[in-house]
Parts: C-alpha cells; sequence; structure tokens
C-alpha cells in the first residue's frame, strides 16, 4: 500500500473521529467507545475503554484485512475539578494531526493555561510516542503510544 495513501486517509480519519467528536457507532466491544470512519476500501476504528484512565487501539483495514495500527494508554493524573476542560484542549490538539507526524497532536500547542507536548520518535512504519498536558508546574494529562504497520 502507498504510505502517502495511508497516512492521508489516517489524518482525514483521526479529525472526524475523536478530534470531532463525530463517526461514533455502536462499539463491537461491550464497555467500549468506538469511532468508525470508512472510505472505499479503506476502515479505520478507534476503540477504547475508560474515561479518566484509559486504554485504546487504532485500527487501519484495507478491503478487510488489517494493515496499520496504534496501541495507547492514559490517563488524567492530576486531581482536577475541569476535567472537561483537559479533554477539550486535548481533542483541540488532537484535530492538529499532521501529515507529517500522523500519530497523534502537534510536537507542542498552548491555549490558555494549558501546554500540549508530544514526544516521539519513528515513522507511520514503526513509532513509539509519549504527551502530555500541563498546567503551570502540574502534568495534568499523559499518554503513552506505540505502533506501526500491520504485515
Amino acid at each position: 500500500m502507498d504510505t502517502g495513501t495511508l497516512i492521508d486517509f489516517i489524518v482525514r480519519a483521526k479529525k472526524q473521529s475523536y478530534a470531532s467528536s463525530s463517526g461514533t457507532m455502536e462499539p463491537r466491544i461491550s464497555g467500549s467507545k468506538e469511532f468508525i470512519i470508512r472510505e472505499g476500501a479503506m476502515e479505520y476504528r478507534d476503540n477504547y475503554f475508560g474515561v479518566l484512565s484509559f486504554n485504546g487501539i487504532e485500527t487501519v483495514y484495507r478491503n478487510g484485512a488489517p494493515v496499520w495500527g496504534m496501541v495507547y494508554s492514559g490517563a488524567v493524573i492530576e486531581d482536577t475539578l475541569d476535567t472537561n476542560g483537559i479533554y477539550k484542549f486535548l481533542k483541540k490538539c488532537l484535530y492538529l494531526v499532521s501529515e507529517e507526524a500522523p500519530f497523534r497532536g502537534p510536537k507542542s500547542y498552548a491555549e490558555g493555561n494549558y501546554l500540549y507536548n508530544n514526544d516521539f520518535t519513528g515513522d507511520i512504519s514503526y513509532f513509539i510516542g509519549y504527551e502530555k498536558i500541563d498546567e503551570g508546574e502540574n502534568t495534568l494529562y499523559e499518554l503513552h503510544y506505540s505502533g506501526g504497520d500491520i504485515l
């Protein structure tokens, strides 16, 4: 599969799913939430469990066969009354996903009191990363992720 086509699809799918709270469908796994985006022979699924602490998997299928995936695990790690604000900010960051780094959000982004940082190594075929949201000196949220091609 052409890497450029895969990256373009992943970026579009990520912007149309959790980042914009659309594309939700009935989850196949009890107790989970799932976003599904379909375009022709391509399908993207983001399936996750939890809210304040969570685990999930994103999978891209081509003609029904898995071709790319990412696993992630994260949590709101600081007691806060503004969990909704943290996740609203996170969705803004994730909507900024780029073709140069189609894993999560940008390297960094700031708005109001929140600062998002995303540190990763690798490329679309194999990568590992860590993202966090800070408010001043306090880390409020963090997530670890990894993934790549499924051969």
